[in-house]
């Protein structure tokens, strides 16, 4: 009788036994390949996904959701309407390895401008900050605004989003996963919002088109410069008092228009079940730091229509794309 190979190898490893030719180096490398495919999994099902309710959930489950879902949808009506769409990644990057960390989004391939509905993107670098407990590690944020969720998942689905994430080659998306590994902590983590009052200076700004790609000379040894600077402010606005919160935003966004370095700002309205306790956020972009130091106009104090004090939070803008309409 003829052992199938096998069953061979299977009888040798129970008995604790390496057949010939399989060398350690060689269940190294198989070591190394399938922890290749496990982040590579992560980090691709992580980029854009939300969780839905698996084949377990009840009927009962399913009713109450859509009960939800049809109460949401209602208050959503009473709401303003969504004027843009924003997506965005957070990463935790492993510390000291800022610079590979920009580099490889300095370096990588991007066709944002050519894409319908595209509106504005940066690399955003987290100002630290000791006086803050942020709740999190995500010391980088790509933050892209769209004019509809429609064009966000047109680029989501098409080839310009398998492009920007390793290209059409096995060795290509072997060495993003890679890369990603070697700089980033564990996959990122995606939060999707509406964007509504937008609001932009009422004096012309010089247009910026450095984006994804922009900084081929990036030697991932030097953090590369600022190119703006931004303001965010997490709220948790009250149950019930979102439409006062979003007239009060309106009233001080208009107030923006005419302060000195002012570039644009932008309410977020979470579109998502929120995962950090904040359903909206407020984002102001400045030319640089010295312009937000000398700004008059607070946003963040929304008095009793928080359930929570907001907090800010402030970055460093890179990369920044900004297509002909603007923000």
């Amino acid at each position: 009788q003829i052992e199938h190979p096998g069953e061979k190898f299977r009888a040798m490893s129970r008995r604790g036994q390496t057949p010939r030719g399989a060398s350690s180096r060689s269940l190294r490398s198989l070591a190394v390949l399938a922890l290749v495919g496990i982040y590579g999994a992560a980090f691709t099902l992580g980029q854009w996904s939300i969780k839905v309710p698996g084949p377990s959930v009840s009927r009962g489950a399913v009713k109450t959701a859509e009960a939800e879902t049809s109460t949401a949808s209602a208050e959503s009506d009473a709401l303003l309407p969504s004027e843009r769409y924003i997506a965005s990644n957070r990463f935790s990057v492993r510390e000291g390895a800022d610079a590979a960390f920009e580099q490889r989004w300095a370096q990588r391939k991007s066709s944002l401008l050519t894409l319908p509905g595209f509106r504005w993107f940066s690399l955003m670098r987290r100002v630290p900050d000791d006086s803050v407990n942020f709740g999190d590690d995500y010391s980088y944020i790509s933050f892209t605004i769209w004019e509809t969720k429609k064009d966000f998942n047109f680029w989501r689905k098409g080839p310009a989003f398998k492009e920007a994430h390793g290209g059409g080659g096995i060795l290509d998306f072997l060495g993003m996963i890679m890369s990603s590994f070697m700089t980033s902590k564990g996959p990122p983590k995606p939060f999707f919002w509406e964007g509504v009052l937008p609001v932009t200076s009422s004096q012309s700004r010089e247009r910026l088109l450095s984006g994804p790609g922009g900084r081929p000379e990036a030697d991932g040894q030097t953090m590369l410069d600022p190119e703006v600077f931004v303001q965010t402010i997490r709220f948790k606005v009250a149950d019930g008092r979102e439409k006062d919160f979003e007239k009060f935003w309106s009233e001080q966004g208009e107030a923006l228009k005419a302060e000195g370095g002012f570039r644009f700002s932008q309410l977020l309205r979470r579109d998502q079940v929120p995962d950090d306790d904040s359903n909206y956020l407020g984002v102001t972009v400045w030319d640089d730091r010295d312009a937000y130091d000398k700004a008059s106009v607070d946003t963040s104090s929304a008095g009793d229509l928080l359930d929570r004090p907001a907090t800010k939070v402030l970055y460093e803008g890179k990369l920044v794309l900004e297509s002909e309409l603007g923000p």
